[in-house]
């Protein structure tokens, strides 16, 4: 959300100085008028509050007209977050304290960049409306009107590289080797501690819901899990017998599972050593324990983890769990997490209290992950009947694809690259109309001087590039400034980046030929027009 007030605030600035640009560029061809004015005796003072009555009636309009976009924006906002539900929890009507906070915003946007406009028109000496003030040889009075728009140009070029790297992101996230393959596996979200079973209960109540599972056509295979892989975890610190005691800083923290038989077989987890989890591995045998090739690694190095101890710390629980498998890696917080794997049907008992609390509520397994290969319409129906026959009253939330359930697992980012493309897209098109405004206004004024250059020789080309030479070097100075401003941006916003260096030369190189394609088309428009225009007719202009 922080990241997405910063974009916010950004478009604000982009479009800010857009409108301070037009009021500024409304104020320098008026100021004959203004001249005028001031001839007949009004004050400074009172050029100033008229100019910044405009610039106030404008903002007071905008943020009246911008209630709708408001409304318009909320809504996308939750569409985005989740989806196209008829239900959503979520009113998108903006709030009267969020409509005030607006309003203020607008007023004091309105007051900051009207004043400079205001200022500079105020200052017009009546002499200047005999002279014939619209007569211009150069660009000199347009300085402030330039700054302006390389602030828009550096401003939309980090809005433009984060919202590229932002999608590469999700898009990284999205396409994430997890460790298996999602495609034909499907996952139900039950909760059998709201279903009043006991522990003792649980073990004959999987078994029963798998055997019913397996027996619906096309289904491969079933287990069960707390948690699935992708859809969070428990984690605690081990300590391992044998090995020295881990000093203060070092790093002992994993993540713990409990499921049931089938479980590794219905993902297709490849064992790399030892043995999976079985039906052997119960009450009356020993606790064992089925770690990840990263916990193998991070815990026992090199050694050969088959036969080794280790249990939730303290030192006193080192000799817990004996191993009896490693297995492939899969996603369940990051790539980087050890995990390991209990079975359902074995129970240990600590004296320390929350660790005994941890152990009764983890065998209440909340995820049935399904794998039935091919097309099967009625699949989600067919599990859901089958589990309802095992027992009605147990409570079931939900039947997902693991496609489904990875898709929506990524929906934050998804809906944080969305909007930055969006704020990316609104700052763009303000830069361009903004270069295009300076660069037009540029053009009116310096119609004399154009003309008197064609009457000299001057052909069409060599307008055009006068026209658009003066807008590229405002463009590469904002491009000079929003580059290392875009890295910075980067570096900022790194923990939300996933595969993607905080600045990404590709990415960077992506925004800033956006960005330059776009000031070009808007430059060009005035340019041509410039190159079209009479010489005659320049010349006889005042």
């Amino acid at each position: 959300m922080l990241l997405l007030l910063v974009c916010a605030i950004c478009v604000l600035l982009v479009a800010c100085a857009n409108i301070a640009n037009l009021l500024l560029a409304r104020g320098l061809k008026d100021r004959p008028q203004t001249a005028i004015r001031a001839a007949l005796g009004a004050s400074r003072a009172r050029l100033l509050r008229k100019a910044l009555a405009e610039s106030l009636t404008l903002s007071l309009l905008g943020a009246i007209a911008g209630i709708a976009v408001a409304y318009a924006g909320a809504r996308l906002i939750l569409h985005l977050a989740f989806g196209p539900a008829t239900g959503l929890p979520l009113n998108a009507a903006p709030s009267t304290p969020v409509l005030l906070f607006a309003l203020g915003i607008s007023m004091i946007t309105g007051i900051v960049f009207g004043m400079a406009p205001a200022w500079m028109t105020s200052r017009a000496k009546p002499i200047e409306a005999l002279r014939g003030a619209n007569r211009s040889v150069g660009d000199h009075r347009q300085w402030v009107q330039k700054t302006m728009v390389i602030v828009q140009v550096a401003v939309s070029l980090v809005l433009l590289s984060a919202a590229a790297m932002l999608g590469r992101s999700f898009s990284n996230r999205q396409h994430q080797d997890v460790g298996f393959d999602p495609n034909g596996r499907y996952l139900v979200s039950i909760d059998p501690k709201l279903s009043n079973y006991t522990q003792e209960q649980l073990v004959p109540l999987f078994r029963n819901i798998e055997d019913r599972l397996r027996a619906i056509p096309g289904v491969r295979m079933a287990g069960s899990a707390l948690h699935a892989p992708l859809t969070g975890i428990w984690t605690q610190d081990i300590l391992t017998e044998g090995q020295p005691e881990p000093g203060p800083n070092d790093d002992l923290n994993s993540g713990w599972n409990r499921v049931t038989p089938g479980f590794f077989e219905t993902l297709e987890d490849r064992i790399v050593r030892g043995r999976p989890i079985t039906d052997d591995d119960n009450a009356n045998t020993r606790p064992v324990a089925v770690v990840s090739e990263t916990f193998a690694r991070k815990f026992f190095g090199n050694q050969n983890p088959i036969g080794k101890r280790f249990g939730p710390a303290p030192r006193k629980n080192a000799g817990t769990y004996e191993i009896v498998g490693v297995v492939a890696d899969m996603r369940f917080l990051d790539s980087s997490l050890p995990v390991y794997f209990l079975p359902e049907a074995q129970t240990t008992h600590f004296d320390q209290a929350n660790l005994e609390s941890r152990e009764a509520w983890s065998h209440s397994l909340y995820t049935i992950v399904i794998h039935a290969p091919g097309n099967h319409p009625d699949m989600q129906a067919q599990i859901k009947k089958a589990i309802t026959d095992v027992d009605p009253s147990l409570l079931m939330y939900d039947v997902q694809s693991y496609s489904d359930v990875i898709y929506s697992g990524f929906s934050q980012e998804k809906m944080i690259a969305d909007l930055t493309w969006l704020f990316g897209a609104v700052g763009l098109v303000l830069a361009a109309v903004g270069l295009y405004g300076v660069t037009a206004y540029g053009v009116e004024q310096r119609t004399s001087e154009i003309g008197v250059r064609m009457a000299l020789g001057a052909d069409r080309g060599n307008v055009v590039q006068m026209v658009l030479r003066t807008a590229f070097w405002q463009v590469g100075i904002g491009v000079a400034v929003g580059i290392p401003a875009a890295i910075g941006a980067g570096y900022l916003f790194a923990s939300q980046l996933f595969g993607v260096r905080p600045w990404s030369p590709a990415m960077l190189g992506f925004a800033t030929l956006v960005l330059v394609f776009t000031a070009l088309v808007a430059a060009a428009i005035p340019a041509r027009r410039a190159a079209a225009v009479d010489p005659m007719r320049a010349l006889r202009m005042e």
